[in-house]
């Protein structure tokens, strides 16, 4: 009962401050726009139409309004807190996937894997649960390769961000009316390493 009320907390605090956002985004080249935008646009994507989300976990906060109703499913953990984001993930429009880096990985892998092979699209906190901060894990480039599902790489800036700096992702909040930009890179299937730094230096210094 707790998580679920705190799940739906969570949702209302979203929703609402996703409908003040004003969101920017932009691409390396007008063909990965396109390809994406196409992806993006198709609510009901078959294999070989749906990609995979590939953002830092302090980023997920300026993510989560932009991807709602859109096929999406989302990897969350096994665990209380998990609970509450799954609850809240499924009012925002996303398909929760229970699985993490740490607990049942392997279940949460072969979950994902079948739920991307399904043709649905699938968003990762790369270096979550726990961190290392900005170190890709195995899962969304296993899956990528399992799938021959495209990664598309994405990062997020906000105009007025609350950086909450004790957390180990640094995560981001934005406050109400904010901007968000969002940068993303190509869309393909990545190596580790090769992903690792595309994500790092997507921002603009």
């Amino acid at each position: 009962m707790r998580e679920k009320v705190l799940g739906l907390l969570a949702y209302l605090i979203i929703k609402i401050i996703g409908v003040t956002l004003r969101v920017h985004s932009h691409f390396p080249d007008e063909k990965t726009k396109n390809d994406y935008l196409e992806r993006f646009n198709n609510k009901k994507p078959r294999p070989g139409q749906n990609y995979l989300l590939a953002f830092f976990h302090q980023d997920e906060l300026c993510l989560l309004n932009h991807w709602r109703h859109r096929n999406m499913s989302v990897l969350v953990s096994i665990s209380k807190d998990g609970e509450i984001m799954s609850n809240a993930a499924k009012l925002l429009g996303y398909q929760p996937v229970r699985g993490s880096s740490s607990k049942k990985a392997v279940s949460g892998l072969i979950a994902a894997i079948k739920k991307v092979r399904s043709g649905a699209s699938m968003a990762f906190a790369v270096d979550g649960p726990r961190g290392p901060i900005y170190k890709v894990k195995d899962g969304v480039c296993a899956v990528s390769k399992k799938t021959n599902t495209p990664i598309m790489p994405v990062r997020a800036s906000s105009s007025r961000t609350k950086v909450f700096e004790k957390s180990w992702n640094k995560a981001k909040f934005p406050y109400p009316f904010s901007r968000i930009d969002l940068y993303f890179g190509e869309l393909k299937v990545y190596e580790k390493s090769e992903l690792e730094d595309q994500l790092i230096n997507l921002l603009p210094l």
